[in-house]
């Protein structure tokens, strides 16, 4: 397992295990591979390198504390025996997706009851960005891989590739949580310049006109106080209890509803009601059944001990 407690490498949907062909050395082995992805297990060194076209494209090692990423990891593996490797034939597309499974974890443990899986899928599948979201169930482990601005292929540890449909269901298994790996896409196409603009006829300039020196500053200017940091927001009010409560469920995705208890009457009653009213609002990226919760959840913070008397 890796530090995150997933596995350490990625599934390989659709791969085949292929002999080694009697090579007698890491460097025969791989110079006779096309498109399979190389896993080396023994007491010193856990790796995988991808291969592409010949050549090794992505891949992980990680020897004691060290961790190598990208092509580089197969130099840590040049002293393993063959009969220490295992070679898996697998397709391009799934080739050239497996790198961003080794990507930084950006998001952790969120849990997938909270979001509306195609759109929460779409809004990681951003241009010129790669990744794989992972969706950790009782039952299965699912990794959806993302470059280009959607979703490559999709599959279920030990199950076959395709579109987000292999995964979806997992999204409502109970406790099942995500995680996202993301980093910038090396395959991204780049911007090129356009064509040079050719100047027009110069225009004779006009006499330069001398400027004297810049004026010093008054003597008796006021400097400008020190900006204070922000300080820790502090609840004066039933809406700021309703907002902290809704921010501790939805964090950045709170933004969402805080219009909703914002407009609402500054009373307790009036925040009720405004709470009640999320049970039947649609907003993207959230869920029916999270919605039902920040509703359960401010209404219980408004009725609770913590919460000041309502406004004037």
């Amino acid at each position: 397992m890796d530090a995150d407690g997933l596995p350490l490498f990625p599934p390989l949907p659709g791969g085949r295990v292929v002999p080694q062909a009697g090579a007698r050395s890491i460097a025969r082995l791989v110079a006779g591979l096309r498109t399979a992805v190389v896993t080396v297990r023994t007491d010193e060194v856990t790796a995988m390198v991808v291969f592409v076209d010949h050549k090794p494209a992505d891949g992980m090692a990680l020897r004691g504390e060290r961790r190598v990423l990208g092509a580089d990891a197969l130099d840590e593996i040049a002293d393993a025996r063959v009969d220490e490797v295992t070679v898996t034939e697998v397709t391009p597309e799934v080739a050239s997706v497996l790198g961003s499974y080794f990507l930084p974890t950006e998001l952790r443990a969120l849990s997938a009851g909270l979001v509306a899986p195609e759109e929460f899928v779409r809004s990681l599948a951003r241009p010129g960005q790669r990744g794989c979201l992972l969706v950790r169930a009782p039952e299965a482990l699912g990794v959806v891989f993302l470059a280009g601005g959607r979703v490559v292929l999709a599959c279920r540890q030990d199950g076959p590739a395709g579109g987000l449909e292999q995964v979806a269901p997992l999204f409502a298994s109970p406790g099942a949580t995500l995680w996202a790996r993301l980093g910038s896409d090396p395959a991204a196409p780049t911007v090129e310049a356009g064509p040079a603009v050719e100047a027009g006829p110069a225009v004779e300039a006009g006499p330069a006109v001398e400027t004297g020196p810049a004026p010093a500053p008054a003597a008796d200017a006021i400097p400008a106080p020190p900006v204070a940091a922000p300080a820790s927001p502090v609840v004066t009010s039933p809406l700021d209890v309703a907002l902290a409560e809704a921010r501790e469920v939805l964090g950045p995705h709170a933004v969402r509803v805080e219009g909703v208890l914002r407009r609402a009457e500054p009373t307790l009653d009036g925040l009720r009601a405004a709470a009640e009213s999320l049970r039947e609002r649609r907003v993207r990226l959230l869920s029916r059944a999270t919605m039902e919760l920040v509703s359960d959840r401010v209404l219980a913070a408004l009725d609770g001990p913590a919460c000041p008397a309502s406004r004037p």
